[in-house]
């Protein structure tokens, strides 16, 4: 787990593991459109100039949507902007590409089926990158098993102060999947307490929204120092959860290599399109039901999986329009 690779000397400014692999991912994702973009003879520098808009984009969604599903970790407007301290879902930003795209592709007057099926592939790259990122970070994190790939994480890890100016600070905080552990989950473990427990003295008390009395684990920057030292050092071990960030990316891989075996027996324009859709929505859909970081939504599935859904029906339905209304393309060599 590395959620920070390194700080910038005198700003003080870290750069996080999550950026970086999906900025990574962009730049495959964009070699690879591009390349695609060529072999169907059109201009590759129309993949460009869109990428650069489709980035900015990708990140505000991602941003927003991480903004409606996680709300209550804001403590103001000015922290949405702030998009450098973590806290970006990949499905937002897809669905804002998505948006911007019909819409770019449409004022250049070009098929905007033919260029979502040319980006469809290099979406899925993106997506196995950024799900590294996920794995660094910490985030995205899988529900307890007992396979013998199961995983890890540790107790502690330290972000930096990204404040300019200020002297560098790393405060020790829990990571995410162990934190996840040391509370109750009442949506996905209801009426049973945290799946781990830590010593008496490592709990404080305090009230919850009901102004009921609660205990919950003292922040690691608030801990004495014996005691954060034995967090740091391993004595007390989360229980081993899915790879599921891992399982994410050989997913994104392989759909990406499956959309471009099918886009060599390409029959219309939207084919790529519509298979991506359902080659997602499908794997989401299991993926989530792995993961236990998201929480369960009235319709007894994550926001995640009902996108999921959601994503499989828009894929049969604009298949099947698409079967009937497109003209077939010469596949001869």
């Amino acid at each position: 787990m590395l959620p920070e690779l390194f700080t910038i000397p005198f700003l003080n400014i870290s750069i996080q593991s999550y950026g970086t692999m999906m900025a990574l991912g962009f730049v495959f994702a964009v070699m690879l459109a591009r390349h695609l973009a060529k072999k169907q003879n059109e201009n590759p520098e129309i993949i460009m100039n869109f990428a650069l808009w489709a980035m900015l984009c990708g990140v505000g969604g991602a941003r927003l949507f991480h903004a409606i599903h996680h709300h209550q970790e804001y403590d103001s407007f000015i922290e949405f902007f702030m998009v450098w301290k973590g806290g970006l879902e990949f499905l937002g930003g897809v669905i804002a590409t998505i948006i911007f795209a019909f819409f770019y592709f449409r004022k250049l007057k070009k098929s905007v089926l033919k260029f979502f099926d040319i980006l469809a592939p290099a979406l899925m790259i993106g997506l196995a990158f950024g799900r590294v990122g996920c794995l660094m970070n910490g985030c995205c994190f899988g529900a307890t098993t007992d396979k013998p790939w199961a995983i890890t994480f540790p107790a502690i890890n330290y972000r930096t102060d990204n404040a300019p100016g200020k002297q560098k600070n790393k405060e020790p905080q829990y990571s995410h999947p162990f934190y996840h552990q040391l509370v109750s989950d009442p949506q996905r473990r209801p009426g049973k307490g945290p799946l781990l427990e830590l010593p008496e003295e490592y709990y404080q008390s305090g009230y919850d929204e009901n102004n009921d009395k609660v205990r919950y684990p003292i922040a690691p920057s608030e801990l004495p120092e014996k005691q954060l030292h034995d967090l740091k050092c391993g004595c007390y071990k989360m229980h081993p959860i899915h790879p599921t960030q891992i399982y994410s990316t050989i997913n994104g891989l392989l759909a990406a290599g499956v959309l471009l075996l099918l886009m060599r027996r390409k029959k219309f324009h939207g084919m790529i399109t519509a298979a991506m859709l359902i080659w997602y929505g499908i794997a989401r859909f299991i993926l989530e039901s792995l993961r236990a970081d998201n929480p369960i939504e009235k319709t007894g599935f994550t926001i995640s999986q009902n996108l999921g859904i959601l994503s499989v029906l828009i894929g049969l339905g604009l298949l099947i329009y698409l079967y009937k209304t497109q003209p077939r393309l010469n596949t001869k060599k």
